[in-house]
């Protein structure tokens, strides 16, 4: 989790997000304005370039000029001011009154040209049906450059915030993991030395394999835990070891874990599966009666099902697994479920987690 995201994401991706390409971002759209800027000075004075001489440098250049102005204008104070704050409706005043007051000062650029050079305008008037038309034309095109621009202002600004919130997101699981660890060091860590002192002598034996369980527990934590993922069959032996050490302790529940070998190879994120157990722990510690754990792996595909079935009498509380789902939702987005269900009859509740990891 300690990777930068903007190294994992698209060409694309980078070139609108990443400060190392601001400079080329402003050579694209400056070429793309004078793109627009030029097409404009064709339109307008192809017909008479030979005749107007140099004065066809001086209107390319203020035309350029006048879009250039105006095409920051919008990058630099209308969007951030106003569509970003979403006062949408004084963007828009805005946007149509710079680009109306484009539209003029290309019209009056074009007939101080003409004027100037002395040579009569293409247009007879600017006010009959076909300048109008014309404008409307105009308008709408470079209603069209502009939403481009802000279009692509906006899709870099909610880029940068995806990014932002996914690493506090990142942030957030990765606090909520280390808390995981402390939760499972100190009590289970105190519990089992306290056992083990007091076994060590009456049932050497059994303190010795408690004391092996420990170091493999703690060693999973300090390495595997440490990593982005880990071997699926790893994680399984970190549970097995966990239920035994507070069987060991308690000795106040039964647990059978059955996994296939198919299992072999498969990655998980490491401590995943620990807050469904350390769930199942607590509910059945409420029952006065010996309760029993399971918990089942098997693999069909590309799909991981994880099954814990554990006595329970009281109505399954969801709600309890809600830092589980908000690491699955950043880990697997859409490509997990996540269920408890209860059977009143049989006394039982059962945690079903499937994990498509062909999505990841």
């Amino acid at each position: 989790m300690t990777d930068n995201p903007i190294n994992k994401q698209t060409f694309l991706y980078q070139f609108l997000v990443s400060s190392r390409y601001r400079i080329a971002r402003h050579i694209l759209l400056l070429v793309a304005v004078a793109a627009v800027s030029l097409n404009q000075n064709i339109y307008t004075y192809g017909a008479r370039v030979e005749l107007l001489d140099n004065y066809v440098y001086l209107a390319g250049f203020s035309t350029l000029i006048s879009y250039v102005i105006v095409g920051y204008l919008h990058l630099y104070l209308l969007v951030p001011r106003l569509l970003l704050k979403k006062r949408y409706l004084t963007y828009i005043i805005y946007s149509a009154s710079s680009i109306l007051l484009l539209i003029l000062i290309r019209y009056v650029q074009e007939y101080w040209i003409f004027t100037l050079s002395g040579i009569p305008p293409i247009r007879s008037s600017y006010f009959n049906m076909v300048s109008i038309l014309d404008s409307l034309s105009d308008f709408m095109l470079n209603i069209i450059c502009i939403t481009g621009i802000s279009m692509t202002v906006l899709l870099r600004h909610s880029m940068i915030e995806n990014q932002r919130v996914n690493l506090l997101e990142k942030k957030q699981i990765q606090s909520e993991v280390d808390n995981l660890k402390e939760q499972v060091n100190p009590s289970l860590l105190f519990n089992t030395l306290n056992r083990t002192a007091v076994l060590s002598k009456s049932e050497p034996e059994k303190a010795a394999d408690m004391v092996l369980r420990l170091s493999q527990l703690l060693r999973y934590q300090l390495y595997d835990g440490a990593r982005d993922k880990a071997l699926l069959n790893s994680e399984i032996t970190f549970l097995n070891n966990y239920l035994a050490l507070e069987k060991f302790y308690s000795d106040s529940f039964d647990y059978r874990i059955v996994s296939e070998t198919e299992l072999t190879g498969v990655l998980i994120p490491p401590l995943l599966l620990v807050p469904i157990i350390q769930y199942a722990l607590k509910r059945t510690g409420k029952q006065t009666s010996r309760p029993s754990i399971l918990l089942q792996a098997s693999r069909e595909g590309q799909q991981i099902s994880i099954i814990y079935r554990f006595d329970e009498t009281d109505t399954p509380a969801i709600q309890e697994l809600d830092g589980l789902k908000a690491r699955l939702n950043l880990l697997y987005p859409g490509n997990y479920s996540l269920s408890v269900t209860q059977d009143k009859d049989q006394g039982t509740g059962t945690i079903l987690l499937k994990l498509n990891t062909h999505g990841k």
